[in-house]
């Protein structure tokens, strides 16, 4: 009798040995990739996957980095805020071109400096012609504005109708003006870095005449209460001034050029100016 017991039960392990290992293989495919069954395409890997991955937004590209120009130009052109004469017109004509600018405070001959090597990208309002001296900078061919170079003085017994008058005086101007490195010979000169330098040294008396710019001038008078300031006509020069940018920057600049004419053109140039000039 245990003989038989033992065939009937040698008989039945053998055959549920194959069953059993058929479930474990299966249940080892099911847990480790969730296998679906043959015919059912899993979701997000067919055909309206590839299109429910198509039809997300693409990551936003980054954008161009602002440009920075150098200025010497105080109040009432650049302000703090950026929204200053000058501000205004080169910011608008970035604008049109799909760029941002800022505008940096430096002193005047630093700031050629840091243009011309490419510490900044470039100048932004200078006379024409300064590509001699400062070979990586290339001028933008359309003028920002018009200066007038002027004379001003507090005693009454001055006058300067050109540049040669000024040999009878002692004359100050700031820094890095190259027109004024180039056309002042005075019986004595004295440079200073800040226009409230220039007009403070006006007031106490140690100069006979502060060269600046004509709007700078009555700003700066109006700022510090000098009532009696004189302006001294005629300017001693008057000339167009241009932004200038890095050489790495030249395909900006007919594009800034055609910027700034279509402003004169459409009337916009003039909006931002005239509240300047009444003031």
């Amino acid at each position: 009798m245990l003989r038989t017991l033992s065939r009937v039960l040698s008989r039945m392990m053998s055959r549920a040995l194959p069953c059993a290992l058929l479930l474990c293989v299966a249940a080892s495919g099911a847990a480790a990739g969730q296998s679906a069954p043959s015919g059912v395409t899993p979701p997000g890997s067919g055909p309206s996957g590839a299109a429910q991955s198509a039809s997300a937004p693409p990551s936003p590209a980054p954008s161009a980095p602002a440009l920075t120009l150098a200025t010497t130009i105080s109040p009432p052109l650049s302000e703090p805020g950026q929204n200053g004469m000058l501000d205004l017109i080169i910011r608008g004509a970035f604008a049109r071109i799909g760029a941002d600018v800022s505008l940096l405070q430096l002193p005047s001959e630093r700031g050629l400096v840091m243009a011309d090597s490419g510490q900044v990208d470039g100048d932004g309002n200078r006379i024409s012609g300064l590509q001699a001296a400062y070979p990586n900078l290339l001028q933008v061919p359309e003028s920002n504005m018009t200066y007038e170079f002027t004379a001003f003085a507090l005693r009454p017994d001055v006058y300067v109708r050109n540049w040669d008058d000024l040999r009878h005086y002692t004359v100050a101007y700031i820094i890095g003006w190259k027109i004024y490195d180039e056309n002042v010979h005075a019986s004595s000169t004295v440079k200073v870095a800040t226009p409230e330098n220039l007009f403070a040294l006006l007031r106490a008396g140690r100069v006979d005449v502060v060269l600046y710019y004509r709007l700078g001038g009555l700003h700066y008078a109006r700022k510090l209460g000098l009532t009696n300031l004189r302006v001294l006509d005629p300017p001693l020069a008057t000339r167009e001034m241009y932004m200038y940018l890095n050489s790495r920057h030249a395909d900006l600049v007919p594009r800034l050029a055609d910027a700034l004419r279509g402003m004169k053109k459409d009337g916009s140039y003039e909006r931002i100016v005239a509240p300047f000039l009444g003031r």
